[in-house]
């Protein structure tokens, strides 16, 4: 289990990561227990290779310094971050939100749903006006700089930002400095320049580091940068101005004269940025210069800026302020101590307030804030819900026995309205029936007239007396629908078919008329297919092919027998409107 008096922090550079685990006494104050420093190989100005050296960095830092699974403060460095000073009209508290928002989006250089973003109210003039700094980063950055670091196990709870974590490190370790003070934080691809001056201050990020300098010396060689990062930190410093002495090497002494033209590049940069501070933000020149970073460690550095600034210069003691415990080598310490400015700014986050606290939230982060901070109302919600799921249960139970005795009752009074519901529809059942049957006697009176009008029409078709029908008799499906006056299968009635559960297929009803023609000179056969032509012209007749498929409806014996009187005939008929008594 984590201790809560101890606090891990990590510092991501550009050519360094660094990371510090932290006790707190009972007064208050930081214990250092450990701390590392991890250099990173290549030019800092190369992006693409920054995140792949970041993760190997953080991986062996966190094994070093053994905080994994601790919840940690983490800061940015100050290049990749956009800081605005704006100085306001008075306004109440609860408006002031909205006009640094507006100030926010006029002044970021971003969309603000691109970054994240946060304020810090600086000062308050006697006229009411307040002056706060906006800083604010790419999400897209920030969102990968944190999942480099909680994929090596780190719990991150905050990311700060360089320059302002160094500011709160100087307000405790140097609480006596009343005086303007500058602090020049030289670190590999930028430099970052703190101005404190009394409880105001004021931050602003120059594009000039260590790694331009190596980079001046590479060129003036024509090295390799890792070589000449190799002889910058082993024999390099900053040749002095006047009549001095040059140093024996040849190789070292043009190696100062180059770093010496790059320091004074970021002196010129450092004297506009205290021009703008004093003629735009209305500050005072500072009285002292502290030397803070990885920067600081060049030899003559602090004789150098001594020269060119006329001002006291001092290396910054990041620990002075902070105990070191036991297991912690004290020289080391103090000799890394101006890099560790930054790791103790953390701490202070940690612990809780400071003068300055700007928080840049990744996404990631966000999510788990805002969810941690509606976990309360959920666990309220959730309680409620088995509250109400326990009085429903109950509810339940009790409305399931009165439900079971109410079935009970509604199945005995159910079983008594099936056995009249059964009686019902056998009743409907025969009446059905009788209703059919009656409606086919209805219908078979109704068409006594039709059958007395075919018979009349039938007549009505004879021209001669050389055709008589002695039978005339319905057909259904082929089959006659009475017996025969004589015998024969394929006289027989026609029956219904029970067999299969499958409906029938509608019946097909004609007329067949069998008969005799006598010898005739008219032409034999052809009596009696015209007469057969004119009966399939009649409206009872369904024959409209008759012409063209005579043959289908008309079977005719041949006249050719001198010795016969008559010869036989039949015509079938079909009839257009089905019979409708079964």
């Amino acid at each position: 289990m984590a201790d809560p008096n101890s606090i891990a922090v990590i510092s991501l550079g550009s050519q360094r990561v660094s990371g510090a685990f932290f006790g707190k006494t009972s007064g208050g104050d930081l214990i250092l227990k450990r701390y590392e420093i991890i250099e990173l190989d290549g030019d800092p100005s190369v992006d693409v290779s920054r995140l792949p050296q970041l993760k190997e960095g953080l991986q062996e830092l966190v094994a070093k310094v053994k905080i994994k699974g601790q919840k940690t403060w983490c800061s940015v460095p100050g290049h990749p971050v956009f800081s605005r000073f704006v100085k306001l009209p008075p306004v109440q508290g609860d408006k002031l939100a909205q006009i640094v928002e507006f100030e926010a989006r006029q002044n970021v250089p971003w969309q603000l749903d691109e970054v994240s973003w946060d304020y810090e109210v600086v000062s308050k003039s006697d006229l009411g006006e307040i002056e706060v700094v906006l800083a604010a980063m790419k999400c897209e950055l920030l969102n990968e700089m944190h999942e480099e670091v909680v994929s090596c196990g780190i719990k991150v709870v905050g990311m700060d930002v360089g320059p302002l974590a160094l500011y709160n490190a100087f307000r405790y370790s140097y609480p006596d400095v009343e005086e303007p003070a500058l602090i020049v934080d030289m670190g590999a691809r930028s430099t970052n320049l703190v101005f404190v001056e009394g409880d105001r201050f004021f931050t602003r990020n120059l594009l000039v580091g260590g790694a331009a300098v190596t980079n001046a010396i590479a060129k003036e060689f024509s090295i390799p940068f890792a070589e000449a990062e190799r002889q910058k930190r082993s024999q390099g410093f900053v040749a002095l101005g006047g009549a001095v002495e040059d140093h024996p090497d040849e190789g070292v002494n043009a190696m100062s004269k180059v770093m010496r033209n790059s320091m004074t590049r970021l002196h010129a940069e450092i004297m506009r940025t205290i021009t703008f501070y004093r003629s735009q933000q209305g500050g005072s020149a500072p009285k002292r210069v502290f030397l803070a970073g990885g920067g600081s460690s060049a030899g003559y550095i602090a004789e150098f800026f001594a020269e060119k600034l006329k001002l006291p210069v001092e290396i910054y003691n990041g620990l002075r302020g902070v105990q070191i415990d036991r297991g912690v080598s004290a020289d080391a310490a103090q000799a890394d101590a101006p890099a560790l400015g930054e790791l103790v700014g953390l701490a202070l986050r940690g612990m809780g307030s400071c003068p300055c606290e700007i928080e840049l939230v990744p996404s990631k982060l966000a999510a788990a804030r805002d969810a941690a901070r509606r976990a309360p109302a959920l666990v309220l919600a959730g309680l409620c819900v088995l509250g109400a799921l326990s009085a429903s249960i109950y509810w339940f139970k009790s409305a399931d026995e009165v439900i079971k005795n109410r079935a009970a009752a509604l199945s005995v009074e159910s079983a008594e309205l099936s056995r009249l519901a059964n009686a019902i529809r056998q009743l409907d059942a025969q009446q059905e029936a009788l209703r059919l049957r009656s409606v086919q006697l209805e219908q078979a009176v109704t068409d006594r007239s039709w059958w007395a009008h075919l018979l009349n029409d039938l007549n009505q078709q004879f021209d001669n007396d050389l055709i008589w029908l002695p039978v005339i008799e319905v057909l259904k499906d082929d089959k006659p629908i009475t017996s025969a006056l004589w015998g024969g299968e394929e006289n027989k009635p026609a029956t219904a078919n029970t067999a299969g559960t499958a409906a029938p297929a509608a019946a097909v009803y004609s007329l067949r008329m069998q008969g005799l023609y006598r010898k005739n000179e008219v032409g034999e056969q052809k009596v009696v297919y015209d007469f057969a032509s004119k009966l399939a012209k009649l409206d009872a007749f369904n024959a409209p092919e008759f012409e063209t498929k005579r043959d289908k409806y008309v079977k005719v014996d041949s006249g050719v027998d001198e010795e016969r009187y008559a010869y036989h005939f039949e015509i079938k008929m079909p009839l257009r409107n089905p019979l409708q008594f079964q």
